[in-house]
């Protein structure tokens, strides 16, 4: 039976007809012809040409005055982007522009195409469905050619951008693990993870409940107790915010081993940004959240230490919190170790968004400026509770400034993955780690980890999208925590550092194909040892 797809298909293609004067029951042309505009003029590349160039590295006469703008490795990025094969069926790139980040990352890529955008948006959306077809094997140059006029006109001055970026980010992919490793020397060994992951013996209690929630929401929340914990020996705690379009039961795995090892555990669902919630809006049976509304999670989870204070009393040491989170929930935990937001910062950061020369595929960046203008007044949401925060793959830029960075008041652990295009480790979690003076803060910054290494549940996803071996990934996270959270939040004497203060060129931890480094100290000028390019990010 052939996959259906969903109503974005049909919508585009009658979108597309009716914009061409195109009836019902006519086929639109391939395109042929890329006409490229510099201003008043124009120059024309035969696809067949591009096609040429992206399989077999050939430059056609009619291609070769454009390549010569670009330098021998932007050229190519620009053959490795048109050649590269990603596993999307139809199905998959049809849902995906029904989403809301479908949408603005649509409105992004628009900007190449030297139409109006009620032409370009829904002829690009057929080309990406018709051009990923059934098999799932979707190439740029695929799209391209199945754009569906015979003439594409193309902006310049936005390929430049989009091509100029994406060589940036493949280069760095490549380089970024070995090249900052090797900054400051050869890393020591680090402690051994799989030793600190290994599950404690004391036994832990598992509690779901529910509270009243901001707005008229209610917040599903699941709570473990150790059986040690009394109001003599009360037990730390630890928060756990799951991230956008996930739920807790991706990172309890987590939250199961600190309770073996004597922590009281409380993990929640978001109201707007959950898995289900999200579902909810997309399919009508829930409400859309409100814009912006993402910004006062940290709140929420106040309010779930405040919860686990009334249920559980003495028992559990509500004064001294660690909290983890990831991606939405790592912003989440780093604005409650006393990072500031800054809405003028966030303005200025969504600008490029209205540029029509500049192409945004930062997913983080896209998702954050949905409507800048529409601000959550309050600014600090620092709870003095929080004595540790790990921020795994955080989206923190441009919602967070360098500025306000400075005003982080607990010791932060940002993990972050080199191949993590949803918050790339560069504008995400690198340069706003230079940033951050709190003593006992570390960068861990894991090889070949993606946005979703360290999650639960997402083992029927691709590979590339995953990453390599999610149990050892997960292994490692869990080590990770315990040893942050032991000395930093049960402040244990003899608690194994991550890294020593010392150790101004980090330590070297996990296992291939996941190593990590992890390092106290990480600076600007170092991080443009790695590409000068990188002092244009603010």
């Amino acid at each position: 039976m052939a996959p259906r797809l969903s109503h974005r298909f049909a919508q585009a293609l009658g979108s597309i007809a009716a914009c061409l004067g195109l009836s019902a029951g006519t086929a639109a042309s391939a395109a042929e012809t890329i006409v490229f505009q510099f201003g008043e003029f124009s120059r024309d590349v035969s696809v067949p040409s591009l096609v040429t160039f992206t399989e077999t590295g050939t430059v056609n006469e009619d291609l070769r005055s454009y390549l010569k703008l670009l330098d021998p490795p932007a050229r190519q990025a620009l053959r490795t982007v048109l050649n590269q094969t990603v596993p999307v069926t139809a199905v998959m790139a049809s849902n995906f522009l029904s989403t809301a980040l479908g949408e603005r990352a649509l409105e992004q890529v628009v900007k190449v195409i030297d139409q109006p955008p009620s032409i370009a948006g829904p002829a690009l959306s057929s080309a990406l469905i018709l051009g990923s077809g059934r098999e799932g094997d979707l190439r740029l140059i695929d799209v391209l050619q199945a754009y569906p006029t015979q003439t594409l006109p193309v902006k310049v001055g936005a390929v430049l951008s989009l091509t100029r970026s994406l060589s940036q980010q493949f280069n760095l992919q490549n380089r970024l693990f070995p090249q900052i490793s090797s900054i400051n020397g050869t890393p020591a060994p680090g402690p051994d993870l799989s030793a600190l992951a290994r599950s404690g013996s004391t036994r832990y209690s598992t509690t779901p409940f529910s509270f009243p929630g901001r707005d008229g929401t209610t917040i599903t929340a699941v709570a473990y107790l150790p059986a040690t914990a009394t109001a003599e020996n009360p037990a730390p705690l630890v928060a756990i915010a799951p991230g956008l379009n996930t739920n807790m039961n991706a990172l309890l795995y987590v939250g199961q081993q600190l309770a073996s090892h004597g922590y009281a555990v409380a993990a929640l669902n978001f109201p707007f940004t959950s898995g289900t919630a999200i579902k909810a809006a997309i399919e009508g049976t829930g409400a859309v959240p409100p814009p912006n509304a993402w910004y006062g999670q940290p709140r929420t989870v106040s309010h779930l230490i405040d919860q686990v204070e009334q249920r559980w009393g003495p028992r559990v040491n509500t004064e001294s919190v660690g909290v983890l989170g990831q991606s939405l929930g790592g912003y989440t935990v780093t604005a409650l170790a006393g990072a500031e937001l800054d809405w003028d910062h966030l303005v200025q950061g969504c600008a490029a968004l209205n540029d029509p020369n500049k192409v945004v595929l930062n997913p983080a960046v896209v998702w954050q400026c949905d409507a800048p203008g529409q601000v959550v007044q309050q600014r600090s949401f620092r709870d003095p509770r929080v004595k540790a925060a790990v921020a795994v793959n955080p989206v923190t830029n441009p919602i967070f400034s360098p500025a306000s960075l400075k005003a982080i008041a607990a010791p932060v652990l940002f993990v972050s993955g080199t191949n993590d295009v949803f918050a790339p480790p560069v504008s995400q979690q690198l340069i706003p780690f230079t940033s951050i003076e709190q003593p006992g803060s570390l960068l861990a910054l894991q090889h070949n980890g993606t946005h979703l290494s360290f999650l639960n549940g997402t083992s029927k996803l691709p590979e590339f999208v995953i990453g390599p071996d999610q149990p050892l990934a997960r292994q490692e996270l869990r080590g990770m925590a315990l040893a942050f959270f032991d000395q930093h939040v049960r402040d244990q004497a003899s608690a194994q550092p991550l890294a020593a203060p010392s150790a101004t060129s980090g330590v070297l931890s996990g296992s291939n194909p996941l190593r990590l480094l992890i390092t106290p100290s990480f600076s600007r000028q170092e991080l443009n040892q790695v590409d000068p390019g990188l002092r244009q990010f603010p």
